[in-house]
């Protein structure tokens, strides 16, 4: 093998490592969708374990126009599943945001307070709204009862389907 090569290969191998740990974050973020179109993220800030982060879909933003106004939780409230922890103010309407889970809100995106456009720009990213603490029963519903990226893009193809009818 001539020099080039072989430099080449092991500067190859070098960054192999860095992918992996880069998929393996990838897989643990994993987003579930509700059919009222909030999302949950698993986290581990602040090395909890259950702790969640909760915002509103792409297609949800999308439905709701330019958002101008962001009304959110104190940190320590509790909800249940259902109910609204949050309220959104576009140009075209005032909408809830509905809790996907039962948790305590442990954060909220303080950011959203000057820059409530974060939600119509970045909505998984930068535009996310709260973050909630979990117990243990909680996140094992989240992972099989809620829809992955998958089934919910196809849950969006037929709820588009059945509104064309």
């Amino acid at each position: 093998m001539s020099n080039l090569s072989s430099f080449l290969v092991r500067r190859a191998t070098q960054y192999y490592p860095i992918r992996q740990i880069h998929l393996t974050r990838y897989f643990y973020n994993q987003r579930y969708f509700t059919k009222k179109h909030e999302w949950v993220e698993l986290t581990d800030a602040n090395n909890k374990q259950n702790e969640v982060r909760i915002g509103i879909s792409d297609y949800a933003q999308r439905a709701l126009g330019d958002v101008v106004y962001c009304e959110l939780p104190s940190i320590g409230a509790k909800f249940k599943g259902d109910d609204t922890f949050a309220t959104l103010e576009s140009v075209k309407a005032v909408s809830d945001c509905y809790m996907p889970v039962d948790g305590e809100v442990s954060g909220v995106n303080e950011k959203l307070k000057n820059e409530a456009d974060l939600i119509n720009k970045s909505p998984y990213a930068n535009g996310w709204l709260i973050q909630a603490v979990v117990d243990e029963k909680t996140k094992n519903y989240i992972t099989k009862s809620l829809m992955n990226e998958n089934q919910y893009n196809k849950f969006l193809e037929t709820t588009k389907e059945a509104d064309d009818h």
